[in-house]
């Protein structure tokens, strides 16, 4: 990964980060989380969030189910 992630949510499965190299942020809507290699961390399904790495890259395992859908939150958009 070289460059953040959209605002998103998936609705029918949990989303598991596992960080092979370097530092992954994961931004949630109350904190924020910060991966190291060797972390992991999952995001429950309907959870809104966006991920981005720490530095020029970070190497990542995702994990979801195939039919998780992805839903876009629009951060800073006027109604």
């Amino acid at each position: 990964m070289t460059a953040g992630f959209e605002w998103h949510s998936h609705p029918n499965s949990d989303e598991i980060f596992f960080v092979i190299e370097g530092e992954l942020l994961i931004e949630l809507e109350e904190r924020e989380v910060r991966l190291g290699e060797g972390d992991l961390f999952t995001v429950p399904k309907g959870v809104v969030h966006r991920t981005r790495p720490v530095g020029a890259r970070s190497v990542n395992l995702t994990f979801e189910r195939g039919e998780a859908g992805t839903v876009y939150v629009c951060r800073g958009c006027k109604d």
